[in-house]
């Protein structure tokens, strides 16, 4: 029983790989769709999910394309597929895929994110454990894109990093060709969503939300807090921040930590660590001016503007928490000035 949870959990890791494009420290993850595939996917070096399955592929039912497709692993792995544009109707009941299949549903999703921006109030469904953004490196403004390590056959034998991206070659292709192809194409533009979404759509969405992977980033958090039962939390930087007056435009590096605060506790996220720390008020708040700023010293200019502090004790503040939080947080903390 230990050994099929495991090998559950093992196959569950792969399909987010599979589906989000996020790196989970999975090999190269393959979804044939034709067990006729099977064999040339296996000399791909990967993991690979056949119908049927063998004792060297992973075995399914169903799938995880269109709305209402079903994916069964074993009697311990079910993945639901669902449409962007029903997300806010969905009752979840367990792992769900959540999948932008053509541009009502991008144009949702864009329209969604904005609110999150500007008004901090974002999709129940998609803050909820168990459920997963598909082709994030699509959706994302900076998130890279893990090109071969994902693959999708189709029946026809048709090759692609996602359902609804380029093709990239055929079963036969050689899989460096494949994936050579696929960096190459990605230094262009999206290959993961560009064959269901316009091209220029994207482009444009990302040009103008410079921001839009570290949404990807929040709800990720959101996610992961209403699992440990935290809830009616706000983000800094979507809907308002905790120091007022700070220019609406400032934008943190992707991978900045995410300060968040509710029920009478500011935590700071980590995301590059998935670590999770509580920090006193007055700290989160010149923490948040030192994510946003350019260095310390404009972090010091911001204090000395919002705070109120002398521009000596602002500079000594931050030093101080700069020291505390450098060991943990390598990402979005400045150094002080010489």
């Amino acid at each position: 029983m230990t050994d099929d949870r495991s090998r559950a959990r093992e196959a569950f890791t792969a399909v987010v790989q599979l589906v989000s494009g996020n790196a989970t420290g999975t090999g190269r993850v393959v979804l044939v769709e034709s067990a006729g595939h099977e064999d040339r996917a296996l000399g791909w070096d990967a993991l690979v999910f056949s119908p049927g399955g063998s004792e060297a592929a992973v075995g399914y039912e169903g799938g995880l394309v269109e709305p209402g497709d079903e994916f069964l692993v074993g009697d311990d792995l079910f993945v639901h597929t669902q449409d962007y544009l029903a997300t806010p109707f969905l009752a979840v009941a367990g792992p769900t895929i959540v999948r932008v299949g053509g541009q009502q549903d991008y144009e949702a999703f864009l329209q969604d994110a904005d609110l999150a921006r500007d008004k901090g109030v974002f999709v129940e469904q998609l803050t909820t454990p168990g459920v997963f953004l598909a082709d994030q490196c699509a959706l994302g403004s900076t998130h890279p894109c893990t090109g071969a390590r994902r693959l999708h056959v189709d029946a026809s034998g048709d090759v692609r990093t996602a359902p609804g991206g380029e093709v990239l070659g055929s079963i036969e292709s050689d899989v460096d060709s494949i994936a050579l192809r696929a960096a190459v194409l990605s230094t262009i533009g999206d290959v993961c969503l560009n064959a269901v979404v316009s091209a220029d759509a994207i482009d444009q969405a990302r040009t103008a939300r410079p921001w839009l992977s570290r949404y990807l980033r929040v709800l990720a958090v959101l996610r992961g807090l209403r699992a440990e039962g935290r809830t009616g939390l706000k983000v800094s930087g979507f809907g308002g921040r905790f120091v007022e007056g700070l220019p609406a435009d400032l934008v943190e590096h992707v991978d900045a930590p995410i300060l968040v605060h509710g029920n009478g506790e500011q935590l700071l996220c980590d995301t590059t660590q998935d670590r999770v720390f509580q920090v006193g008020a007055d700290a989160a708040r010149l923490i948040e001016l030192l994510l946003v700023a350019d260095d310390t010293d404009h972090a010091v200019e911001l204090a000395t503007v919002h705070l109120g502090l002398a521009a000596d004790v602002a500079r000594d503040a931050a030093g101080q928490v700069i020291d505390s939080l450098q060991s943990v947080l390598r990402v979005g903390i400045t150094s002080p000035a010489s």
